[in-house]
């Protein structure tokens, strides 16, 4: 049985390994992180924690931040509402997180060519997961910044441009890569729809 699984294995992996033996083919979406130094320098595989990527919701720091940006009753109840939201929408892919969090950690005996392509296949994946959950805060972010009046939009514009840089450094020092380690990181405010 073994004897079977393992060139069926071989074959399935044979094309994600030709993709990153050319540069990472169509599935590299700007992603310069250094994944090998991050598996290497870490036990547990991925130094990136659920707590770190819901730092990076915007929404959650336009309610944080109430007082600076001096939320109305009424725009702080629709801003937590969308936080709720977004809480809710991001749990499937929190989950899978968790899953690609235990799928890198490394295997003592394992055959090392197996690991490897085993942890590339994980890494882009939590790059997939990650980019899925900063698309949707990005989403919602434009429903809640149109609640607000063109001062408190100006000080949002701060705050969340504040929070992109300190998630963008984060992420680089979590994926192991250098600036913009995700790609695409926000710059402040997304234009308006």
């Amino acid at each position: 049985m073994k004897a079977r699984v393992l060139p069926l294995v071989a074959l399935a992996l044979l094309p994600a390994v030709a993709s990153a033996q050319r540069g990472g083919g169509g599935r590299d979406r700007g992603t310069k992180a250094d994944f090998d130094g991050m598996i290497s320098s870490s036990p547990v595989g991925l130094r990136l924690s659920n707590g770190d990527v819901e730092d990076m919701n915007p929404v959650k720091l336009l309610a944080d931040k109430r007082k600076d940006l001096k939320l109305t009753d009424d725009q702080l109840k629709q801003i937590r509402a969308m936080n709720d939201a977004l809480k809710e929408s991001n749990k499937p892919q929190f989950k899978v997180l968790d899953s690609l969090r235990t799928a890198m950690r490394p295997r003592a005996g394992a055959d090392e060519d197996v690991e490897r392509v085993r942890t590339q296949l994980a890494r882009q994946d939590v790059v997939d997961v990650v980019k899925a959950i900063r698309d949707g805060y990005d989403a919602k972010l434009k429903e809640a910044v149109a609640l607000l009046d063109d001062t408190q939009k100006a000080k949002a514009d701060e705050l969340v441009a504040r929070q992109a840089r300190d998630s963008e450094e984060m992420l680089a020092k979590a994926l192991g890569g250098g600036r913009g380690g995700m790609g695409g990181g926000r710059r402040g405010r997304p234009p308006a729809a």
